[in-house]
């Protein structure tokens, strides 16, 4: 009956903020209340500033922990439209910097939290994930990673992703056991900007709450995964109770669908689980 993976990008690199110290409380409160699992995907200088909050958070047990980078460096150039046609460029990092980017937080990850990371979820996000960079796919090979979350935009480099993108393993690049995990629907930082609670589309959290909610009943119909994401800054600003996550909890449940950690998923895919 489907998957639902719930994956936080913790990413405020602001020393003197708490954001991401209350996002962490809050997350491991309503994880712990829901017996759900999440992935927390962490920024390396992010980490380096809330060792003890993101210990704290993983001590409930729900937690997983995977690498967002260690300063938030794009790692593909994005060109984006738009939905009022508007363009913009974004410009990646090179090699060398996206190298130290993932050597950097993986190490972070190791020596602070004692956790081996399999996990990453690339900034920003870009169509077609990474399969036209096969050198990405081999670092992040070498590094120990094994399902990576970089497919978030669609054609536009925009959103939303289609539900039916599901996640696929890299095996035409020649790296079959790395596992894409795409991010359907839309970016938690686009509900207000672009969407808005109101006086546009949505008036109220709680009503966007019930739209993303409602697509799991496709998601289900047809056996697919949906990967929710929020960010810790637009979860404390938008959403400082949880109520998407809870949503789609109680939802995916009612339909069947299996609440489950991205290590569970990956395991079920190369036929360990």
């Amino acid at each position: 009956m489907g998957w639902l993976l719930l994956g936080y990008d913790v990413e405020n690199q602001d020393p003197e903020a708490t954001v991401t110290r209350d996002f962490l409380k809050i997350a491991a409160r309503v994880h712990s209340e829901l017996d759900a699992p999440g992935m927390l995907f962490l920024c390396g200088r992010t980490l380096e500033h809330n060792t003890d909050s993101v210990l704290d958070a993983v001590e409930c047990g729900l937690f997983e922990v995977g690498s967002h980078g260690y300063s938030h460096i794009r790692f593909k150039t994005l060109w984006q439209v738009d939905h009022n046609g508007r363009e913009e460029v974004h410009e990646g990092g090179s090699l060398g910097e996206i190298v130290r980017e993932v050597d950097r937080s993986c190490a972070l990850i190791r020596n602070r939290l004692g956790i081996e990371p399999r996990g990453l979820t690339t900034p920003w996000g870009y169509y077609r994930g990474l399969g036209d960079r096969p050198d990405l796919l081999a670092l992040l090979r070498s590094s120990g990673i094994r399902w990576i979350r970089s497919w978030m935009r669609n054609a536009s480099d925009w959103v939303p992703v289609e539900l039916s993108r599901q996640p696929f393993f890299y095996a035409a690049q020649g790296f079959p056991e790395l596992l894409e995990i795409p991010l359907t629907g839309r970016h938690d930082c686009d509900w207000a900007t672009n969407l808005g609670f109101e006086p546009r589309e949505f008036g109220t959290v709680e009503a966007y709450a019930d739209y993303v909610a409602g697509q799991l009943d496709t998601v289900a119909a047809n056996d697919w995964v949906f990967c929710n994401n929020q960010h810790d800054t637009t979860t404390i600003r938008w959403d400082p109770q949880m109520i998407v996550v809870r949503r789609l909890v109680q939802r995916a449940r009612e339909l069947g669908m299996r609440v489950g950690r991205f290590a569970d998923y990956y395991a079920s895919r190369v036929g360990c689980g």
